[in-house]
């Protein structure tokens, strides 16, 4: 005959087994959230809360541009510089018959990724997720475009001569050159834009916003200092012109 103690105890022990396991799943369920809730909002501390840029006497110099997208920011800079001969660096955006008022984006990201999303229409989540893991190489992407002053994605730098050289330096350092010390250009690219093999992995703490963030702070401006978003990018710029 069983002793009824002895089951009481066994149904006890399998209960609070029981508890602990669904204790132990709910924390597994919750905390890629939780994670994700703290990662935003280190962005969004460090967006409202930036580096201060140095004072920039900007008088006389070019205008420079940070354009941004939903997910995206380019460093925006005229084609033609007494600083550097992008021609030089990156002859398939520079042909001979660019105009002379043209500029170049710059920016930076997972190779696979610009390869396969020429338009965000085209973004699949399998090519985001591997490119948040750091599966791939990263690229420079250069573009030729029109000067970006009525573009409303578009906000205006004010950048001294010193600064604009460490946005070039920030730029020629990011790439990864062959051993003739050549830009490494990769497939891909419509029209007069160009990947370049660039140094680095693409990751959730290493983005093309991040990498935007380092220019700028290359260059004496405002910036968030963790900036996986655009709007880590931008809203530094636009509290420091408001401030």
């Amino acid at each position: 005959m069983p002793d009824p103690a002895g089951g009481f105890a066994a149904g006890t022990v399998g209960r609070t087994r029981i508890s602990r396991s669904l204790r132990l799943l709910f924390v597994l369920a919750v905390m890629p959230f939780l994670a994700l809730f703290v990662f935003v909002l280190a962005a969004l501390g460090s967006a409202l809360l930036p580096a201060a840029g140095r004072t920039q006497q900007a008088e006389g110099e070019p205008t420079l541009y940070v354009c941004a997208s939903l997910a995206h920011a380019d460093i925006v800079l005229p084609s033609r510089d007494s600083l550097v001969d992008w021609s030089g660096l990156f002859p398939a955006v520079t042909p001979p018959d660019l105009p002379s008022h043209a500029y170049l984006a710059f920016g930076w990201g997972d190779l696979v990724f610009f390869q396969e999303t020429p338009t965000w229409a085209d973004a699949r989540v399998s090519t985001a997720l591997a490119a948040l893991a750091g599966r791939h190489d990263t690229a420079l992407r250069v573009v030729a475009v029109n000067p970006p002053v009525a573009n409303p994605d578009c906000l205006p730098l004010a950048v001294d001569r010193e600064g604009r050289q460490a946005l070039i330096a920030h730029i020629r350092a990011s790439l990864q050159p062959d051993s003739a010390g050549r830009a490494q250009q990769r497939l891909g690219g419509v029209g007069l834009e160009a990947f370049y093999l660039a140094k680095g992995r693409y990751g959730p703490f290493n983005t093309c916003n991040q990498w935007v963030a380092g220019a700028l702070a290359a260059a004496g401006l405002p910036h968030a200092r963790f900036a996986p978003f655009s709007f880590s990018v931008t809203w530094p710029l636009r509290k420091g012109d408001s401030g």
